[in-house]
């Protein structure tokens, strides 16, 4: 699985093409500035609700924003509740929670925890992309492929 070492400066690259500061991130996205600053700096990456809102705010994939692709644009939607939208891809992919958790470092409780409403890390969302062979965008329904 790819890092995210590529984020801090893929979003330093999207706010240095609108000429914005990370307070003025910070109030448009309504997201912390100390939480921008330290994701510049590489402290951190964002959550899963904080990685949607950068993206749905730049207009481009969950996979862009992460420096997994090259640009794609999407439109910002409502989306899917997650473990629905994860099981769907599993049966499509005829990919079982067994086997994931037996091919990648995601343990089962996870899944129980996603079933509740829990949403899961960006790293994890990254890892279930990979093994998927799907984009994160796809993955948590902001797209429809």
């Amino acid at each position: 699985m790819e890092n995210l070492s590529n984020f801090p400066n893929r979003l330093r690259e999207l706010m240095e093409e609108r000429e914005m500061k990370s307070e003025t991130l910070a109030t448009a996205a309504q997201i912390s500035g100390s939480a921008i600053r330290a994701w510049l700096r590489g402290e951190s990456v964002p959550t899963y609700l904080h990685a949607v809102k950068l993206a749905d705010f730049f207009c481009c994939s969950l996979d862009f924003l992460m420096g997994r692709t090259d640009f794609e644009a999407v439109t910002p939607r409502p989306l899917p509740p997650f473990y629905p939208q994860l099981r769907t891809i599993m049966e499509k992919a005829h990919v079982t929670r067994f086997e994931i958790t037996e091919k990648t470092n995601i343990k089962d409780a996870f899944f129980t925890n996603w079933a509740k409403g829990q949403l899961p890390l960006i790293v994890t969302l990254c890892t279930l992309a990979d093994y998927l062979h799907v984009s994160l965008d796809y993955l948590i329904g902001r797209r429809d492929y």
